[in-house]
This record gives structure tokens, sequence and C-alpha cells, in this order.
């Protein structure tokens, strides 16, 4: 997946690293180790989100860009 930055990109980067960080804090308050709390996160994010962003980029690209649906396709 490619990332550009732009000024609205590193404001949602900064606010999902403010929401991650007050998640790391309240997990390691209720005595979870920080190496499996990083774990977590990162294996929940692949699996839940970027493996599922990939997969969609993927057909994205193996359409063509004149194709339109007729909603029969299944």
């Amino acid at each position: 997946m490619k990332t550009t930055h732009t000024e609205k990109t590193d404001d949602l980067h900064e606010i999902i690293d403010q929401k991650i960080t007050a998640l790391v804090l309240e997990m390691e308050n209720a005595d979870w180790p920080t190496s499996d709390i990083a774990r977590a996160v990162h294996d929940v994010v692949k699996t839940r989100w970027l493996d599922t962003a990939s997969s969609l980029e993927e057909a994205s690209r193996a359409v063509s860009k004149n194709f339109v649906s007729d909603g029969n396709e299944g």
C-alpha cells in the first residue's frame, strides 16, 4: 500500500498515534507487557484492515478501467 504524506494524512497519523498510545497505556496499567500489546495491535491491524485493503486494491487493479457492472457478475 502506498502512503503519501500530506497535511491531512499527517493529521490522521497523529490522531491514530494518540489513540494507540492511550490504548497501550491502558493495557500496560492492566499489567500487559508492552511487547505483547504491540504484537497484538500489529496482528489485528494487519489481519483485519491491511489484508482486506490490499485485497480490495488488487481486485480494483484486476478490473478493466472501463468496466461497468450490471449486477450479475457472481
